[in-house]
């Protein structure tokens, strides 16, 4: 069957378009988005499959910046457009999905945000683009924020500490393609082992150099000074995505031929670690999968402790034209020795049938629907979505990763937990969230310190304009579903399209969901969305909240009884239910909590703890409902720091002559 084929990025970025935005495409470089390519699957050792790539060796540039919040952007030179060039397209064979998710179940509420901001905005660029490639990443006392031109950095309260500022500031005087040119997809993760930041994109030209600037921070301070590197491809190095692991920080891209734009596969390098946080000249170790495979992601290190000493990095994407696996590599890098150094795989993970959603991520196939316009959406269903977030939890190591599907013709997110057992990748639960007709898609998915699991991602119909929301399970719920309410961390004002579908199709490119490495529990979010209808005029949305049971203060609820006189007609009397909540870790009682008062399904009352985590309920009605159940039922929903609790009030009828003596309980 031949092959679906769709357009390289650096036009679908904004296509033919007249002079207003012709610029766009001129600015966006000459990233390519690829997709996979039908192959054979092939045995975890087949060597013959992958092979060295010529890219190995030393940063052609390195040095220590000044102070970031010193630098300035130096002009951007920007390459001309370039001609249509096309890429293979994974099969979307229909069948049907085991694990779909219909309905929210939710097991505990909607959570709540911490912080819920603006982040940058299309305006920061110096001309309208998209897509946005919204990536965020939090480290000690910051967060920063990366999009396809500019960067910022922000307090964990929302407020900016350096504004939106072209990504390219951050080689000011380094010289060459990382200072004089600026081409998008940066990335942007927060070492937690070593307390620093790491910050890479694209640079140069549409005939070449193809070049990745990375700079590492010297300290915790996104605003301080950076160690900086660049490194040189021979092919078109696009859709490049970041890793951390303790023996090196690990890039992915997509190559293309740069005379022809032919996919010729993934490469995957090892940066030395080591040598960039102490400054020194750097090398690069790097390899070729072939043809049939793109769009890797590393495993991406999240918590404090690392994966087992000497522990290759695991390598995830799509199964080439595979609809029941994903394929998975390993790269172990010696530096010391770098013939010793082993990139092995395609290996094989079955997992559960899926539809890719939009199979053909261009301007005719768009599947995406927004309300108020027939222009639709792509969903980049054809790769793993960014990232590919590890945990060592000491009894076991885990990874969670997400892409988009179709369940009955509308776009959904099949998310994964995976375990290693031997080394090897193993489905510890899957799921596909379609709890309505609604497309969910885009999303980004990782972990806390207990377990938990947040997603987030775009949600948008033909009645609702794109928006941001986050789902999310506690370890303890049953596997392979999301069991939190739907949280909206903003609802879209517009959806994006224009006269030009060759532009307006473009949404995202990739998402982030990110662990603050403080509590090890806050999770932050980071998308894009439409304020109003229109093209180029994206803004982006910053959001931190906590799943529950993650910040372990554990919570004791003490009721009363409920006293009731049946005669002459029943009613509650004095003393009326109370309750107390008390923090069990510090002894504490907890002023200031919300707790909830019911009988069967009759809510009682909603009352606030006083100083003494004190609630007494006195309803106006109700009381029926308290002889029928036998007594009512208080529950606290917990917070941010406080998980909830439950307790029960037994039913106590006391006689004609209330005296406090004459009670008996049932």
């Amino acid at each position: 069957m031949a092959a679906n084929h769709l357009q390289g990025d650096a036009l679908r970025r904004f296509g033919q378009l007249p002079s207003l935005l012709a610029a766009v495409l001129v600015a966006t470089g000459f990233a390519l988005v690829p997709a996979a390519q039908a192959a054979t699957v092939a045995p975890a050792t087949n060597s013959a499959a992958v092979r060295p790539s010529d890219d190995s060796g030393p940063a052609v540039h390195h040095d220590t910046s000044p102070p970031l919040r010193t630098l300035h952007a130096a002009p951007v030179s920007k390459p001309g457009p370039r001609p249509v060039r096309e890429v293979p397209n994974p099969s979307a064979a229909k069948v049907t999905d085991p694990v779909v998710q219909k309905s929210h179940r939710a097991r505990a509420a909607a959570v709540p945000t911490i912080v819920n901001f603006d982040g940058i905005g299309a305006e920061s660029n110096e001309e309208p683009l998209v897509p946005p490639d919204p990536n965020a990443s939090v480290g000690a006392t910051q967060v920063v924020e990366t999009v396809n031109l500019a960067f910022a950095v922000y307090s964990k309260t929302g407020s900016t500490i350096l504004p939106p500022t072209p990504t390219n500031a951050l080689w000011d005087a380094f010289g060459g393609p990382c200072e004089n040119t600026s081409a998008g997809d940066a990335v942007v993760r927060w070492d937690n082992l070593a307390q620093r930041w790491v910050i890479t994109q694209l640079a140069g030209t549409l005939e070449g150099p193809f070049v990745q600037c990375v700079a590492v921070s010297t300290s915790p301070d996104a605003t301080g000074t950076y160690s900086r590197y660049s490194f040189v491809y021979a092919d078109l190095n696009d859709y490049p995505k970041l890793s951390v692991w303790p023996d090196a920080y690990y890039l992915t891209f997509d190559r293309f031929n740069p005379s022809n734009g032919n996919f010729l596969g993934a490469e995957v390098c090892a940066l030395d670690r080591a040598q960039m946080l102490d400054g020194s000249l750097a090398t690069q170790q790097c390899f070729y999968t072939d043809p049939g495979h793109g769009s890797l992601l590393g495993a991406d290190l999240d918590g404090s402790t690392p994966p087992p000493a000497g522990a290759p990095n695991l390598l995830m994407g799509l199964n080439g034209t595979s609809n029941n696996s994903l394929a998975y590599w390993k790269f172990h890098v010696d530096w010391a020795n770098p013939g010793n150094s082993t990139f092995t795989g395609p290996g094989t993970l079955p997992v559960a049938p899926f539809t890719i959603a939009c199979p053909n991520a261009g301007p005719d196939t768009a599947c995406i629907p927004q309300g108020g316009t027939s222009q639709q959406l792509e969903s980049l269903s054809d790769r793993l979505m960014y990232r590919l977030a590890y945990r060592n939890f000491g009894t076991h190591e885990s990874l969670v990763v997400n892409h988009s599907v179709d369940v009955g013709g509308s776009a959904a997110v099949r998310w994964y937990e995976l375990r290693l057992s031997g080394g090897n990748p193993v489905v510890h639960q899957q799921g596909t969230y379609a709890p309505d007709a609604t497309f969910r898609w885009m999303g980004s998915i990782a972990q806390d310190r207990v377990g938990n699991i947040a997603v987030g991602y775009s949600q948008s119909s033909a009645a609702s304009y794109p928006s941001i929301r986050v789902a999310g399970r506690r370890a303890s719920d049953p596997l392979g579903t999301l069991t939190t309410g739907e949280t909206t961390l903003v609802n879209g004002g517009g959806s994006q399209f224009d006269d030009f579908p060759e532009a307006a199709f473009r949404w995202g490119d990739y998402t982030s969901m990110a662990v603050d490495p403080s509590d090890d529990c806050t999770l932050w979010y980071t998308n894009q969305y439409q304020p109003a209808n229109g093209l180029g005029n994206w803004h982006t949305r910053i959001a931190s909240f906590v799943l529950p049971g993650c910040l372990t203060h554990q919570t004791k609820l003490g009721a009363t009884p409920a006293y009731v006189k049946k005669y002459p007609h029943p009613r509650l009397v004095p003393p009326y239910p109370t309750a107390t909540l008390t923090d069990v870790d510090t002894g504490r009682p907890l002023s200031g909590q919300r707790l909830t008062f019911t009988a069967g399904s009759k809510v009682l009352c909603i009352v606030t703890t006083d100083r003494r985590g004190r609630a007494t309920c006195k309803p106006k009605d109700g009381v029926q409902s308290i002889i029928n159940s036998h007594g009512y039922i208080v529950t606290y929903r917990g917070d941010q720091t406080h998980q909830s609790a439950t307790a029960r009030g037994r039913l106590v009828i006391v006689g004609k002559q209330h005296d406090g003596k004459q009670r008996h309980g049932e």
